[in-house]
């Protein structure tokens, strides 16, 4: 039986790509371990061994508090990494990024004969660059690309989410022959095809789940329900999510006078989700235009799209690249007008609502979990070996 390693500056629960990858090896029959975030529903996890860390994970403006801690879990990590890795050796060690730099925990295991994977999730240099901008934003955007080169150079392979982000990685610098795509892809065992696709008349439910940032676009969603909310009398809006811009879009519902449209639910694990959008009958994907989210193939629409949910999302690369055919809605990014026009057209005609899904479905077939799932070991084992 192999043993591996997987570390995470996040919590288990709430990151569907660490949970689907941590249990594709444990299903199999392998001894896998997570160092992670500590979380209050980890005791509900059989299949795998949690090491929950107690420390939160920070999410705001400061370029400081992200600092110490993203120093102080590479601290921890790094600590527990040696631990384990004297009990007997890992066959690899999955570092799960932001930040690229985790991979510092995976040193020591290296140095004990593990093979190093680097899973990078997020381009972190343009999300800095979002994030802080100006000058600085900019200083920082090309430190973080040489890390991210210097994080893949240590790492014995480099998992990329899909092939515009391996084109990116490439581009930076990284080697083409450590590059492996796995993409996100809901599990199927957890988000189940709907039977239905239109839902009852009583309300027309827009569904947006996720982290609240400012570049995910969660105001423009906000601005659009307040245009339609004389033209469409029964609508409402569900936002499922926690982050550093709740507080703004709170108060951007209250002074659109929106309260009784709007409900707000906080962050669930992974397997609860799908129960909360049951009822939706659109899934908004409303991300502002920048070099990171047009990198971005958001899980969100994955999600809506498993479940059989019709998706509007905002005109972005890669969402485009692999949803473009008449698979989603589009809307101008950053215009909450047309956002509003998407929202009419789908209210207004059933059909397309069919036909979105119909043709989403046939869009993730290329990208279902059991393709990713094979693509995913397949490399791991031949890493490996090798």
């Amino acid at each position: 039986m192999a043993r591996y390693l997987m570390i995470a500056y996040t919590t288990y629960m709430h990151d569907g790509r660490v949970k689907r990858h941590a249990e594709a090896l444990a299903d199999r029959g392998d001894h896998i371990d997570v160092i992670c975030l500590a979380n209050a529903k980890a005791d509900a996890v059989s299949k795998v061994n949690l090491i929950g860390l107690e420390m939160p994970r920070y999410r705001g403006p400061s370029k400081a508090a992200y600092f110490r801690s993203y120093v102080r879990f590479f601290a921890l990590a790094s600590a527990m990494a040696v631990r384990l890795s004297l009990k007997g050796r890992y066959s690899a060690v999955i570092v799960c990024t932001m930040p690229d730099a985790a991979i510092v925990c995976a040193i020591m295991p290296k140095l004990f004969g593990s093979k190093v994977v680097l899973d990078i999730h997020d381009t972190m240099p343009e999300l800095y660059r979002d994030k802080f901008g100006g000058a600085r934003g900019a200083a920082g955007a090309r430190l973080l690309m040489l890390e991210e080169r210097m994080s893949a150079w240590w790492a014995d392979a480099v998992l990329a989410v899909h092939d515009l982000h391996r084109e990116r990685l490439q581009q930076a610098g990284v080697p083409a022959r450590k590059i492996h795509v796995v993409m996100n892809a809901p599990d199927t065992k957890i988000f189940l095809e709907r039977k239905s696709i239109i839902g009852p008349a009583q309300t027309f439910t827009v569904a947006c789940h996720g982290t609240v940032t400012a570049r995910l676009g969660l105001d423009l969603l906000v601005k659009a329900v307040g245009l339609l909310k004389d033209a469409i009398p029964n609508l409402r809006l569900n936002i499922i999510g926690e982050g550093d811009h709740l507080a703004g879009i709170r108060a951007l519902v209250d002074h659109l006078k929106l309260a009784s449209r709007v409900k707000f639910m906080n962050l669930v694990p992974v397997e609860e989700l799908p129960a909360l959008l049951a009822g939706a009958d659109v899934g908004v994907v409303p991300y502002q235009p920048s070099s990171a989210t047009h990198l971005m193939l958001p899980v969100k629409l994955l999600d809506y799209a498993t479940i059989g949910i019709p998706v509007i999302a905002a005109r972005l690369r890669t969402i485009e690249h692999y949803f473009g055919d008449g698979a989603v809605e589009l809307f101008e990014p950053g215009d909450a007008e047309d956002l509003a026009r998407a929202i009419m057209d789908l209210y207004g005609d059933p059909l397309l609502r069919i036909r979105l899904v119909e043709r989403a479905r046939v869009a993730l077939n290329a990208l279902s979990w059991k393709n990713q799932k094979d693509e995913y070991l397949r490399t791991i084992d031949m890493l490996v070996a090798a």
